[in-house]
């Protein structure tokens, strides 16, 4: 009687734990964004202009969207911008914008040196309920600086290719040395 007590204790205890992790299953939220006030985004961008998304191109990282700029707001802004965000769309707070969209883009320096956005900067399409408070937030605009800026994507280029195709040659090379002087040794 005692025994199954102890044994009983035990039992309880992970029938409890198990519907803790059960039951405290909720929907995933990859991300989540501290503020949607278009002010504070605004207040905190390190780059910030109107513009109108021209192209997209894209790795599996990140997705490089040029925009023609109209008018910068903060920061140094070429006429011609490239803006990188993460390529697994919401999950990782990167963003879906349609070519041709004219918008004001909210930005921020990533570890790589580039122009970076996503889902938590603030970005919004001309026509958005907060499009007006952000353009107001940040100001007198003033003219981008000439020509474009231009992102590297995926940095497994052809470069690396070709170090890694001359490795094998020299390998195989190796390789030919060796069974010819094992060849002549045999003789």
């Amino acid at each position: 009687m005692v025994v199954a007590r102890l044994l009983a204790v035990p039992a309880v205890l992970a029938v409890l734990a198990g519907g803790l992790v059960l039951g405290s299953v909720a929907p995933a939220a990859a991300c989540s964004c501290v503020s949607n006030d278009p002010v504070e985004l605004a207040e905190h961008a390190d780059f910030a202009f109107v513009g109108v998304l021209t192209s997209q191109r894209s790795d599996d990282d990140v997705v490089a969207h040029l925009f023609t700029v109209v008018d910068v707001l903060a920061g140094d802004v070429r006429r011609g911008q490239d803006v990188v965000t993460p390529n697994a769309g919401e999950a990782s707070c990167g963003v879906e914008w349609a070519t041709g969209t004219t918008m004001v883009v909210l930005g921020r320096l990533d570890e790589r040196g580039r122009v970076a956005s996503d889902l938590c900067s603030g970005s919004v399409p001309v026509g958005a309920a907060a499009y007006d408070a952000t353009v107001q937030a940040l100001g007198d605009p003033r003219d981008p600086l000439p020509g474009r800026s231009m992102v590297a994507l995926d940095p497994t280029d052809a470069q690396e290719v070709l170090w890694a195709a001359a490795l094998v040659g020299v390998v195989g090379a190796l390789g030919m040395v060796v069974v010819r002087r094992l060849t002549r040794r045999a003789d």
